[in-house]
């Protein structure tokens, strides 16, 4: 269920900056000792060079997570995270990259660059008066919910959903009064004027340059950013009037894509078991919490965004769709599975019986009989597959239109696995082979590979997904971190050119970039810039493995040149087979400019494959 988190990271004191620079990471990575904080949450023992401890991100029994204390690098063999100690510190307590980079500078007395921690003191000025002006309002909503006459009729629908009273005081819910601006006399009482109010999305300006509340009648729910911060409202109406529910506008704090409803609530809850549910509305979530149960999260009346699903990989590492039991609430849910196909975070879909939301659920069979359900939920390919399967109205000609459903989808999808599984289950669905439907992908200019089972349908260990790495490239990219004087020599050689977009190619940009600043003996892998977390985790998996640190820089030298030449070789017979068709094209088109412009780069790339 997970415990109800404390207040340590709900609130990282009065932070709204946003930490930018690789300047005040490198800063932080330099001046924290990664055994110190690690160990802090790690209990580890010292093994030849390595430290060696039970992982904190997946349950074992025979520890595989270690720690390389020269590297300033961590590394678990056993679930594949891995990084640096931003990287650490954000997967363990849950916290964004800005949050980590602010609590470790607060924690080892770390002075971060004035420009990388915030705005310019005019828009902090601003920020913080918006900031006021919601905890103000929060204060007064509060205040009329328990007014003995005002807060009636909100308190009654409290009583109504079974909210208990030390719940509705936790989360701080509260009631919008009747009138046009109640709200704005208190502010304009407190010191806030009406522009600020407006800018806070508290107060509206109508077309005449007046303002008025813009919550009236309603029981509020105030929403938080990722850091816990007030940054919005949102307000369920008591008298029928539509929308039912409404919330702030988008305003400077406020960024209704970019914000989860009680995600810091989650975070800590998170820590015990890295699974999530995410649910459609406010009443759903709270439902849960007077449960007891606070892996819970809910968006804010749009369809979820990427920037949320990133939200969501940072809280666990299944996310559990739990939407109405009508058909709005299933199409809600397969609308979601592009999006978490794209970023490789698993998750599955639970089915409520028809007519049933979450609240209604957990109101009539209660919280045990819920967790019973959660064993029922489907992988969401699987779940996707069925439901574009029921559409099939079993002649052989639909089946062309089915596939072709999945075809569109599966062009937005990343990962070979995913789509091998995807194509699977489907060919079973409408009782195809598989071959069939691969085949139908080739035909329409769609490449498929026939990779391994997929770990997350399996429910597997949740590993970060580094990609296919060709032993080649990582052979390379491994002797330079190893000998960094050798980046200088593989840079002139053109080595970046020569692989394809992927997180290698990114680790090696950073590393050359690195090399090429400071001078090989100040040459640190835990300081390259690196762009995401999956970057990280492939860095800290080749430092970590057996590798070949064990020859000397001569020997290093020589296998680098041998590694690069293949790399050479493989490019050269990847343009020849580009050539070979666009050759075939031009001829059947009967473009002889192309085609004798081709055939030279042809016959000079086969010269060059006959010298070696």
């Amino acid at each position: 269920m997970g415990r109800k988190p404390s207040p340590r990271f709900s609130t990282l004191p009065g932070w709204r900056g946003t930490v930018t620079t690789s300047d005040a990471a490198t800063r932080i990575k330099q001046a924290v000792d990664v055994l110190d904080l690690i160990g802090s949450a790690v209990p580890l023992k010292r093994i030849g060079t390595r430290y060696v401890g039970l992982c904190p991100f997946h349950r074992e029994k025979t520890p595989s997570f270690q720690v390389d204390a020269a590297a300033g690098l961590f590394y678990c063999f056993g679930c594949g995270a891995g990084g640096d100690v931003i990287t650490f510190t954000m997967r363990h307590w849950n916290l964004t990259f800005p949050e980590a980079v602010k609590y470790l500078a607060d924690r080892y007395h770390v002075p971060l660059p004035e420009a990388s921690v915030g705005p310019s003191k005019e828009k902090a000025g601003v920020l913080a008066a918006m900031s006021r002006s919601l905890d103000i309002a929060c204060d007064f909503f509060v205040s009329r919910l328990n007014h003995p006459e005002q807060g009636r009729t909100a308190r009654d629908y409290i009583q109504k959903r079974g909210l208990p009273p030390d719940l509705v005081r936790s989360q701080r819910l509260g009631y919008a009064p009747q009138g046009w601006d109640q709200l704005l006399r208190h502010l304009q009482s407190q010191g806030i004027d009406p522009e600020t109010a407006a800018r806070s999305g508290l107060v509206v300006r109508s077309d005449k340059g007046t303002f008025y509340d813009r919550f009236r009648h309603r029981l509020t729910f105030p929403i938080s950013a990722p850091d816990g911060s007030l940054v919005a409202f949102g307000g369920r109406s008591l008298d029928g009037t539509e929308p039912k529910y409404l919330n702030s506008p988008e305003t400077d704090l406020y960024h209704k894509g970019r914000t989860l409803y009680q995600y810091a609530t989650a975070r800590e809850a998170c820590r015990d078991e890295r699974q999530v549910l995410l649910v459609e509305g406010y009443m759903d979530v709270l439902a849960f919490h007077a449960q007891g149960f606070y892996r819970v999260v809910a968006t804010l009346g749009t369809a979820l965004t990427p920037h949320q699903v990133r939200l969501l990989q940072r809280l666990a590492d299944e996310v559990v769709l739990v939407y109405d039991g009508d058909a709005s609430g299933q199409k809600a849910m397969l609308r979601t599975v592009p999006l978490f196909l794209q970023h490789g975070l698993a998750a599955s879909c639970l089915t409520l019986p028809a007519g049933m939301d979450p609240d209604d659920y957990l109101k009539t069979y209660g919280l045990q009989a819920f967790l019973e359900l959660l064993h029922t939920r489907r992988e969401i390919t699987a779940f996707f597959v069925d439901a574009l399967a029921r559409t099939w109205d079993g002649t052989v000609q639909d089946k062309v239109r089915v596939i072709k459903q999945l075809e569109d989808l599966v062009e937005e999808v990343r990962e070979p696995v995913l789509r091998d599984e995807m194509v699977r289950l489907l060919a079973a669905r409408l009782s195809l082979p598989e071959a069939v439907v691969h085949s139908h992908f080739a035909g329409s200019g769609r490449s498929f590979s026939t990779a391994r089972m997929a770990a997350r349908a399996r429910g597997a260990p949740t590993r970060v997904t580094v990609g296919d790495v060709r032993p080649v490239e990582e052979t390379v990219v491994r002797l330079m971190l190893h000998h960094p004087r050798l980046a200088r020599d593989a840079a002139a050689l053109g080595v970046l050119d020569l692989l394809e977009p992927s997180p290698m190619a990114a680790l090696l940009e950073a590393l050359l970039s690195h090399a090429h600043q400071v001078p090989p003996e100040d040459f640190s892998p835990a300081s390259l810039a690196l762009p995401d977390e999956e970057t990280q985790t492939l860095l800290a998996r080749l430092m970590m493995e057996k590798d070949d640190n064990t020859l000397d820089e001569e020997d290093a030298r020589v296998l680098l040149e041998e590694r690069i030449q293949s790399l050479v070789k493989r490019r050269r017979k990847r343009r020849l087979a580009e050539l070979r068709t666009a050759l075939a094209h031009a001829e059947r088109s009967g473009d002889a400019q192309a085609r004798k412009k081709l055939l030279e780069e042809y016959q000079a790339l086969c010269a060059a494959e006959r010298r070696g």
